[in-house]
């Protein structure tokens, strides 16, 4: 196949001249279409082995709805798992929960504005699992049996879905959509609807059906299968399963509708007591841009560069003294219909709008009338060529899951669907073709100070003062072109380590055939396991960690020593600021980063195999070369003033400091936000002097590295880089700082929220046993917990939408649990709610079902499965093992750990663990309650 991949490429590229050529499809897929319209992908991949992943896509969503079924798209999005021909009531999710799919994180939906998209992943390809997975597509199309009493029990659900959506969030869009969608009908088709006139209007179920019948038909349905598949089997059971449906006589047409154009610039302002910091937007509607050519596939790459450029710079500018703004951001992004947007975003101090606005303009404005400087250009593009040359080399270790998601934009929004030899020998020629002038034509294209078809929305705390709409529009029409210089900026060249280290001494090495690792342990007291893989073909990635972390921090030094990190990494390395290190790096794709924890200190980062001696050096530096920088130090402080200042006003921000504090008996070593006073507070030294007493050695620093590695390439930059550390003396191990939970039972209401409905958290904590058994046991009790409370809270009472559980074990400074019971519900709801799931946890004492106990097993071993093919996933592994120290035999167990746990064993863990009489009960209520 891919001899002809390379064939069909080579006569394509003979065969035309111009940009205006087609993109052509990727010819690993089988597309099809039947005779009744319906169309359908099929993709061969066996990563992982076995997986089959299905997508089928309704090109109809809430734009479809007429008046009467508005919210009608997505409830009937809902009642695809609820009855249809082959799985009457609740039995699709039965199934496949016990073939380890998980409802919700793998089978699942959403709908749109203009599609509602069907998800389903299939751990096997065996027929039985086929046959199943073919049923519920099919019923989809025109075998779900809407019955009054599903609909009926249904709105509650739906109801309480929307209820999690009610906010600060909602608000804004209330404000904000009129704008954005200005008289077009995408204004008035939320996807979740209308409430009361629609979803809880019983009696209406009619309207639901017809739009059913009207718009759930073969030819607005397309089903995408890629996996460890029979591409050939497949591809007849979609024409067994779908040949004969047929589509409605008389058929609706299929509208496609635009979003209006209009000739003024609208405003719009939101204050409101839940918002945190001043922020101002301003959004230029454009046309659609689509990836039909491979002229339209250079101009996705020249808006790469462009935001790269133009954002680099924005970036610079914001870290200068007295910027006009924090934070700014400028780029493209998709819209809805047949418009993009052009978006400008940027985060003010209290009273500084205007001067945002302009200072984002300018920046815009000034790139327009001079463009970029060469060495800008070519550094983006040269970051550019690496970033596609990674991607290119990772094409064949792709997984199913990313070639579905690829797939779907292809048939959504038109983005491109090409073989990956076409793309990368396109791309690897474009991407030298391109000029600067490519660039500059784009800033031309996207700044325009037209009023038309732009809208200016304002963000910011109740109490602010805003300017006028009058204000506004001068601010943004009265730029001072003609006063406007070229940029400047700094170009940095040099080496990243003046003085080479000397390598250090392996003192031992050791293998593990059952891990497949080697470990190396250094004279100065580092030990280094390294694991390759060929999961990706062109990643590294690493982690180190050492106990010690804050807790070693006096109590006068805590907020200086738990910031440490962050503060001095604002500085920079060695002799070269945080910008100018930035750039020289460059094209190298490696990054790494510091972290002091509570009761650890951990670096870690990841590379390409080409740049991971940058990687390594970088590493290096974080140890021996860290940097202070006073005006940067000065600009964070003043800006975390800014954006703390209001930060309790978010309703989730403050119940979370309740939370934190409660259960540490409001301990003063809980990390919370911190006050004005405090920020002041902050002393750059003493945060640099604790930052240095832990990383100026890396004794007693244990490292993992995952990925394509080769040991006799990589040994030697490990001996450097790391065995050329210092190897001093230092403490660590952490600090017990006394922080307990209250003994006894606990019940807190925060009535802090703006919206009708109250979070409630169910939390039992306290000490619990070590070992891999252990934990497994509380995660799967975590999840039969879901199982009970989904069925009782949401499909019996539809009191909540997506109540969950879970269980996790802390392990410092001691051995405990956390297990946490969580759900959104009406107000009036939740002291009924609180009871049910307390009474479904003491349940759990006398009965854990063997059903759902063999559900939630398949689905951690499936999962499982999955994880062990992600570097990510071994370098936690590995960590954790030598944190815990557990050897090789615990992993070699994992998966017979879980198969043999059984229902009396985890009702054991329920009876001595979970006591009601000890609960904490959290609730973020409405404040009408005070």
């Amino acid at each position: 196949m891919k001899k002809l991949n390379l064939i069909f490429i080579a006569l394509l590229l003979l065969s035309t001249s111009t940009f205006s050529q087609k993109i052509p499809l990727n010819p690993d897929v089988k597309k099809g279409t039947l005779s009744n319209g319906m169309t359908y992908y099929i993709q061969k991949n066996d990563k992982p082995t076995n997986e089959v992943q299905f997508r089928l896509i309704i090109k109809a969503g809430s734009i479809l709805e007429d008046e009467d079924q508005r919210g009608f798209a997505h409830f009937l999005e809902h009642m695809a798992f609820n009855g249809s021909e082959h799985f009457p009531g609740n039995s699709l999710i039965d199934y496949f929960q016990s073939i380890g799919v998980q409802f919700g994180g793998d089978i699942n939906a959403y709908t749109g504005y203009d599609e509602t998209v069907y998800m389903l992943p299939v751990p096997n390809s065996e027929k039985e699992t086929l046959d199943k997975a073919f049923y519920f597509f099919g019923d989809i199309l025109g075998g779900l049996t809407l019955d009054k009493k599903d609909i009926d029990e249904e709105r509650g659900i739906i109801h309480e879905e929307w209820r999690t959506t009610t906010g600060l969030g909602d608000r804004t869009r209330d404000k904000m959509y009129p704008l954005l969608y200005h008289e077009s009908r995408y204004k008035d088709r939320l996807p979740i609807g209308l409430m009361d006139e629609v979803v809880l209007n019983v009696g209406n179920e009619d309207a639901l059906r017809r739009f059913y019948k009207d718009w759930y038909r073969p030819n607005l349905a397309t089903l995408l299968v890629v996996g460890d598949v029979d591409e050939a089997e497949i591809e007849q059971r979609i024409k067994d399963t779908f040949g004969q449906k047929t589509n409605p006589v008389n058929e609706k047409e299929r509208v496609y509708y635009s979003v209006v154009d209009h000739p003024n610039t609208l405003i719009g302002k939101m204050v409101d007591e839940e918002i945190t910091s001043t922020s101002a937007m301003i959004i230029n509607k454009i046309p659609k841009h689509k990836e039909e050519t491979l002229e339209d596939l250079k101009v996705s790459v020249a808006n790469i560069l462009y935001t790269y450029i133009i954002n680099q710079r924005l970036q610079e500018v914001a870290k200068t003294k007295d910027a006009p703004f924090m934070f700014a951001s400028s780029y493209k992004a998709g819209g809805s219909g047949d418009k993009d947007r052009y978006m400008s975003n940027v985060s003010v101090k209290s009273g500084k709008v205007i001067e945002g606005l302009k200072g984002v303009l300018n920046e815009l404005y000034r790139a327009k009338k001079f463009g970029f400087t060469q060495a800008e250009f070519e550094r983006k593009r040269s970051i550019l060529a690496k970033d596609l040359k990674t991607e290119a080399m990772e094409q064949s270790s792709l997984k199913s899951g990313q070639y579905i998601d690829n797939l779907m934009g292809h048939v959504l929004y038109g983005s491109e669907y090409t073989s990956a030899e076409f793309k990368n020998d396109y791309l690897e020629k474009v991407i030298q073709e391109i000029t600067k002038e490519d660039i500059e034509a784009l800033a031309k294209k996207y700044i325009q100070n037209n009023p038309a078809n732009r809208l200016v929305f304002i963000n910011a705390p109740k109490g602010e003062e805003l300017p006028s709409d009058e204000a506004l529009l001068d601010a943004i029409n009265s730029i001072d072109y003609a006063s406007l210089t070229p940029y400047q900026t700094e170009e940095v060249e040099g080496p990243l380590i003046e003085k080479e280290p000397i390598a250090g001494k392996v003192i031992s090495t050791e293998k593990d055939d059952v891990l497949g690792t080697t470990t190396l342990t250094y004279e100065n007291g580092a030990v280094v396991v390294i694991k390759s893989t060929t999961f990706k073909n062109d990643e590294i990635q690493f982690s180190g960690q050492r106990h010690g972390g804050y807790s070693l921090a006096s109590d006068e030094q805590f907020n200086n020593a738990s910031l440490a990190a962050s503060l001095v990494q604002l500085g920079g390395l060695g002799q070269y600021n945080k910008q100018q290190l930035e750039k020289l790096v460059g094209d190298k794709q490696a990054s790494v980063s510091v972290n002091i924890g509570r009761y650890n200190e951990t670096v870690g980062g990841k590379s390409t195999v080409e740049d991971f001696e940058t990687m390594m050096q970088l590493t290096y530096l974080k140890f021996t070369a860290p940097r202070k920088d006073k005006e940067q130090f000065d600009l964070y402080i003043s800006n975390k003033k800014e954006y703390n200042k209001n930060r309790l006003n978010d309703p989730d921000s403050y119940f979370a400091d309740v939370v934190n504090k409660t259960m540490y008996n409001n301990h003063p070593r809980v990390a919370t936000l911190l006050t004005q006073e405090q920020i002041g507070a902050l002393n750059l030294d003493d945060a640099f002097d604790f930052y240095t007493s832990r990383f100026n050695s890396v004794r007693g620093m244990h490292f993992v590295f995952v990925g394509n590695i080769d040991l006799t390439t990589v040994q030697p930059l490990l001996d450097k880089y790391i065995g050329g550390l210092p190897g001093g003396e230092l403490v660590h191990n952490y600090r017990d700082n006394g922080l307990r939970v209250p003994k006894t039972k606990t019940v807190i209401d925060v009535a802090k929220s703006k919206s009708e409905k109250t979070k409630v958290i169910l939390r039992f904590q306290g000490k619990y046993p070590k070992g891999q058994e252990n934990r497994i046991k509380l995660e799967l009790l975590g999840d039969v917990t879901t199982i009970r409370l989904t069925k009782k809270l949401r499909e019996e009472m539809g009191g909540t939408y997506s109540p969950f559980a879970y269980g996790r074990v802390i392990e410092k400074p001691f051995n405990q649990f956390q297990f946490n019971v969580m759900f959104t519900c009406a107000p009036e709801q939740a002291d009924t709610l609180q009871q049910v799931a307390l009474q479904i946890v003491n349940d759990l004492k006398k009965e854990v079902k063997l059903e759902d106990l063999e559900k939630v097993k398949k689905t951690a071993v499936n999962h499982r499965e999955k994880a062990l093919e992600r570097n990510n996933y071994w370098v936690a592994l590995l960590q954790n093992a030598n944190e815990r120290n557990e050897d090789a035999s615990e992993y070699a167990k994992y998966v017979k750990n879980i198969t043999e746990i059984s229902q009396k064993e985890l009702q054991k863990v329920a009876t001595k663990y979970l006591n009601n009489k000890k609960v904490f009960i959290f609730t973020l209520s409405p404040e009408e309650k005070k």
